[in-house]
């Protein structure tokens, strides 16, 4: 039987469902502001202050930067990517001293590449080969905005994710230690994996 999962444009409609990947995705990482802003505010929580952001149209990490993966009208998961600028500051390098949880992500980083974001299924939607499709979308996207490398972020501890990028071709470039966080389900390092296309 043919698969039926249809990768199209994100909607609006989709932020939800974009929310709850991407906290999975980030391992945690994205539930940090998330549940700050959400604290301040009487019955929202972290991921409805995430579907917000997703939802509008005017940030990097908006739905329009997104594709889903769908199938009998449920969302499986989700490809968030756009173009990786150059900072007028570089971001330091490590060690950390804490004080700024995003650090390693800010210094994991390179320039002129396009940058998968986040890359996400659903549990119950994983080794289907959807996540494939999704990398390979990613790379379709970068050859046609003219890029030539593809970058992404992986914690080493996700070894099954970081066998896949490897599998295909990205190679570890640059590595950080994760700063502890109590909802962030990771510890040791996070790589900057890249990879050059030809085009």
């Amino acid at each position: 039987m043919p698969d039926e999962t249809l990768l199209r444009p994100a909607t609006a409609t989709d932020a939800r469902d974009i929310a709850e990947l991407i906290a999975i995705s980030s391992d945690g990482v994205a539930l940090i502001d998330w549940s700050e802003s959400a604290a301040e505010r009487q019955g929202v929580t972290p991921i409805d202050v995430g579907a917000e952001a997703y939802a509008r149209d005017d940030d990097e990490c908006s739905y329009r930067n997104c594709v889903v993966a769908e199938r009998d009208g449920a969302v499986l998961g989700v490809l968030l990517t756009f173009p990786m600028q150059r900072r007028e500051t570089p971001a330091a390098p490590p060690p950390y001293d804490g004080s700024d949880i995003y650090a390693p992500y800010k210094y994991l980083e390179a320039p002129d590449t396009w940058y998968v974001c986040g890359v996400a299924l659903y549990p119950e939607h994983r080794g289907q080969g959807i996540g494939g499709r999704f990398m390979a979308l990613a790379e379709s996207q970068a050859r046609e905005r003219g890029f030539d490398r593809v970058s992404l972020v992986a914690f080493e501890e996700n070894v099954g994710s970081v066998r896949l990028y490897r599998r295909l071709g990205y190679a570890e470039v640059a590595r950080a230690p994760v700063v502890p966080h109590p909802l962030i389900h990771v510890a040791g390092d996070a790589l900057l994996m890249v990879k050059a296309l030809q085009v």
